[in-house]
C-alpha cells in the first residue's frame, strides 16, 4: 500500500472536487463511489480514530488563477467534518484523545475534464457497402468540471494506507445551496456504508 507520506503526490493528477464553484451547486449525473483497501490488514477490533495529524482535509485545484483553495475549504469543510465524525460514528467508532487505532484525512480535488462529440459518432460505424459513412470530425468540444472526494483511513501503527474511498461527480451550475450539501452527505454516506471493509 501507499506510505502517507506519499499521498499528496499521488493525488496530483487525479480529477476534481465535489464542491467547486462558488457560485454553483451540483445535482444531477450519478455520483460514482469506488473503495480500495489494504486487504492484508486487519480491521477486526478497530474501534477508534481520530483526524490525522497532518490536518482533517486539504483542497487541490487544477483549473483557473481565480480558483482559491482557501476559499473553496471554507465552503467544504463544515460540510465534510461533522458529516465524516457522524459517519464514522454510526459506524461504531469514537474520536479518540490518544493512541488513536486509526487516522483519516480527506481531499477535495479539482480540474476540468473535456467532452468531444464527433461528426457521425451516433450513426452505425459503416453502410451497407462496408464503407465509412464519412471522416470522422470533432465538431463540439465541452469542457465542464468535475468533482471527487477522496477519503484516507491509515494505520497509524504500520504507518501506511489501509483504506481509500473515492467520490466523483460532474458539477452543474445554478443549483442551490441545499442541493450542494445533500449531495456532499450522500456521497459520504456511501462511501462510509463501505467502511469498515467486509470480507
Amino acid at each position: 500500500m501507499v506510505h502517507r507520506s506519499c499521498v499528496s503526490t499521488l493525488l496530483a493528477g487525479a480529477a476534481a472536487m465535489l464542491l467547486l464553484v462558488p457560485q454553483g451547486a451540483l445535482q444531477a449525473a450519478k455520483t460514482d463511489i469506488n473503495v480500495e483497501y489494504d486487504k492484508s490488514f486487519s480491521f477486526a477490533g478497530l474501534k477508534t480514530w481520530t483526524w490525522h495529524p497532518e490536518g482533517k482535509g486539504k483542497v487541490l485545484l487544477a483549473l483557473t488563477a481565480e480558483n482559491d483553495p482557501k476559499k473553496v475549504a471554507d465552503r467544504v469543510d463544515p460540510i465534510i467534518i461533522p458529516a465524516l465524525e457522524r459517519e464514522m460514528g454510526a459506524r461504531g467508532f469514537t474520536i479518540a484523545a490518544a493512541s488513536p487505532d486509526l487516522y483519516v484525512h480527506y481531499y477535495v480535488l479539482g480540474t476540468l475534464q473535456n467532452s468531444t462529440q464527433v461528426q457521425g459518432q451516433f450513426l452505425p460505424s459503416v453502410t451497407e457497402w462496408a464503407v465509412p459513412p464519412f471522416l470522422a470530425s470533432t465538431t463540439a468540444t465541452r469542457t465542464y468540471p468535475v468533482g471527487t472526494l477522496i477519503v484516507d483511513v491509515t494505520a497509524p501503527a504500520q504507518q501506511k494506507l489501509v483504506w481509500r474511498g473515492t467520490a466523483a461527480r460532474k458539477i452543474q451550475i445554478d443549483r442551490p445551496d441545499a442541493e450542494r450539501r445533500k449531495v456532499l452527505e450522500d456521497a459520504i454516506r456511501e462511501l462510509l456504508k463501505k467502511f469498515p471493509p467486509k470480507k
